[in-house]
């Protein structure tokens, strides 16, 4: 779908559909953190890993909605990760997301092959994504949800408060190409 801008305003299809997407995940992550909160032990860690899938979906859907619109405007990936908002860890946000989306399709792949004996080093395209993702927050259990956390700087573990950022982000390109 193609981005018109009016004054200040957008009509954007792609964004509306992930609004509805995040808002349905986050209904799933609102009834985990309550189970969570109430939970121990195994129970816990149920939840938790539930919580890492909704999450990682999440991320890949931003990833998604990410490419859909650089390419749209013909921004390449390089130039699209070097627009703000940045994280707190000076990386932008979407290049952020797109580690965590990355991550998320691959981390079972990568897990395999780590655990072999033989060709146990990752190369390429996924060492250069564990690199970049554990320079942000460490590769153990719940990365997706760990990644959240960090980007959204102590607020509530959900997807939809991801939004105005990518909001900011988009803003941001039409003035990078006004410019």
């Amino acid at each position: 779908m193609s981005i018109i801008k009016l004054d200040n305003s957008y009509a954007d299809g792609d964004f509306l559909l992930l609004r509805r997407h995040l808002s349905l995940l986050d209904l799933e992550l609102t009834r985990l953190n309550a189970a969570i909160n109430v939970s121990d032990g195994l129970e816990v860690d149920a939840h938790r890993d539930s919580g890492e899938y909704f999450i990682g979906h999440g991320f890949v859907a931003i990833q998604r909605y990410l490419t859909a619109t650089r390419t749209g405007f013909g921004i390449g990936m390089n130039e699209a990760f070097g627009i703000p908002p940045m994280t707190g860890h000076g990386v932008s946000l979407v290049k952020a997301i797109n580690l965590g989306a990355n991550y998320w399709k691959h981390v079972e792949e990568w897990t395999e092959k780590i655990n072999k004996s033989v060709d146990t080093e990752l190369t390429g395209n996924a060492l250069n994504t564990f690199n970049q993702l554990t320079a942000i927050t460490p590769w153990r259990e719940y990365t997706c949800s760990n990644l959240l956390a960090i980007i959204l700087e102590g607020q509530r573990l959900e997807l939809s408060l991801l939004l105005p950022k990518i909001e900011e982000w988009r803003n941001n390109i039409f003035v990078c190409r006004a410019s």
